[in-house]
């Protein structure tokens, strides 16, 4: 039996939280997504405009472009609003841009649209159309960053916490430190073996150390040192603040000879 809705099933209703977020699962079925970007059809010409390519989206990324339709409609009541429907670029807004590179990102680069729903999916509406604005010029699409993406997925929740705690409704200050991180990780320069032990030094040193994200992911230092020094980084954080002092983590794992 065929789903037949009357208004869009939405996944962002009511009152919505700040800062780094955890979005409710998405529990719609595939009949229930494609019915509800279907009626948003109606309130966006770009999105009519885009139903003829609906067939070319994988399944799995139909919850994320009804997420991108349902927060670019929703515009905040909050000092700061970023309009995903304004004419930005030949007449198309930041969500026709969106709704254009996941039509090739779906089947050229699915890793880019894996990493989007993760951000949507742990950040807050400000800080996805963000996200959004600064991803509509094509970089989801790019397949030489595919193993980066995929690396760094896994890092979007330790990068919103890290940002976007406390909320700040006035500035986009949080917005720009968590891209940086972001752009940090998913570029050519970083090595995308060494972008999963990002979360490994985090939860080992937590607020006992700091480090250079950008050193520690595109250093030409070996993984094999990296995974060495990993071992003893906590005990030599807890020795520097017992001495009054704050570890350099990224440069203790990348210099650290002690072992060799």
């Amino acid at each position: 039996m065929a789903i037949k809705l009357t208004a869009p099933l939405t996944r962002f209703g009511g009152w919505q939280g700040m800062g780094a977020v955890k979005r409710p699962v998405d529990t719609r079925t595939t009949e229930e997504l494609k019915e509800t970007i279907k009626l948003w059809a109606k309130a966006n010409s770009e999105v009519k405009d885009f139903l003829p390519h609906l067939k070319e989206i994988n399944d799995k990324h139909l919850g994320l472009v009804a997420d991108t339709i349902e927060l670019s409609l929703r515009q905040s009541m909050l000092p700061l609003n970023i309009n995903m429907t304004e004419p930005v670029d030949n007449g198309k807004s930041i969500l026709g841009l969106m709704l254009e590179s996941y039509r090739v990102a779906s089947k050229e680069n699915p890793a880019g649209l894996e990493f989007a729903q993760e951000v949507v999916n742990n950040t807050d509406t400000l800080t996805s159309k963000v996200f959004f604005l600064e991803a509509a010029g094509g970089v989801l699409e790019n397949k030489n960053l595919s193993k980066r993406f995929k690396a760094a997925t896994p890092l979007v929740e330790i990068f919103a916490k890290q940002t976007l705690e406390p909320p700040n409704p006035f500035s986009l200050d949080n917005q720009k430190k968590f891209m940086t991180l972001v752009k940090t990780t998913v570029n050519v320069y970083a090595n995308p073996r060494k972008i999963p032990l990002v979360k490994e030094l985090f939860n080992k040193i937590n607020d006992k150390a700091y480090f250079n994200l950008f050193d520690f992911v595109a250093e030409k230092t070996p993984i094999s040192k990296l995974k060495d020094n990993m071992k003893t980084v906590e005990q030599v954080a807890d020795m520097f603040i017992k001495n009054g002092k704050v570890l350099d983590a990224g440069e203790y794992m990348n210099k650290n000879t002690n072992l060799y």
